[in-house]
């Protein structure tokens, strides 16, 4: 009895932490003190620039599907919501990362502290033990990034590969923008009439 007692015990203390792996990356700045925070932006509901406390909010990243360092082939992104294959122009392909480790809640159950996110499993890129792997992080509410009402993303930093059974390294431990904000996503609509808007514009210059 206590040792089935111990052995639970053991596996919840094992889940609450990134698995071992070779060649793995950890999607996790669960460390207030130090790491990097998302936070809200301007008309997202909560107060601009506090970390984000509610439940619905998830992180992931992309990364580089080719080892190296490649950061300086990003395009800056005055919106903060763009999506981030439109900024790469480098090596190999800049890939959403999907699977075991790819996303976790932010301020859910693996965390309970705003602006944090540390899913139980690592990520393997596939790049091998050792490999330098460039990153983006992302944070966005609904189902998807791509069709989320609040989106964000940090800027472009790298990751080292684990070797051995060293527990993989965390993304807070590298990120180097301080953080960053989630912001409201325009409906299409209003694209759409910037668009005719915009067209007008020329029309009536051209009859000038």
């Amino acid at each position: 009895m206590k040792k089935s007692i111990l052995l639970g015990l053991l596996g919840l203390a094992a889940a609450a932490l990134p698995s071992f792996g070779q060649g793995t990356i950890a999607l996790d700045n669960y460390d207030s003190t130090q790491h990097p925070l998302v936070s809200y932006g301007a008309n997202t509901g909560g107060t601009v620039g506090a970390a984000i406390t509610t439940g619905n909010y998830t992180a992931g990243w992309y990364f580089v599907n080719t080892a190296g360092n490649f950061v300086g082939s990003f395009s800056a992104d005055g919106s903060g919501i763009a999506i981030p294959t439109t900024l790469y122009s480098g090596p190999g392909v800049l890939t959403l990362a999907s699977g075991i480790g790819a996303t976790g809640g932010i301020n859910n159950g693996d965390t309970g502290t705003a602006g944090e996110y540390a899913p139980p499993q690592a990520f393997n890129p596939g790049l091998g033990e050792g490999a330098t792997v460039t990153v983006m992080v992302i944070a966005y509410n609904g189902t998807s990034y791509a069709n989320a009402g609040n989106r964000g993303h940090s800027t472009a930093f790298t990751m080292t590969t684990t070797t051995g059974s060293a527990f993989a390294p965390f993304s807070g431990n590298s990120e180097t923008d301080g953080g960053f904000s989630v912001h409201p996503v325009p409906e299409p609509t209003v694209f759409a009439l910037a668009g005719i808007g915009a067209a007008a514009l020329m029309v009536v210059r051209r009859k000038k």
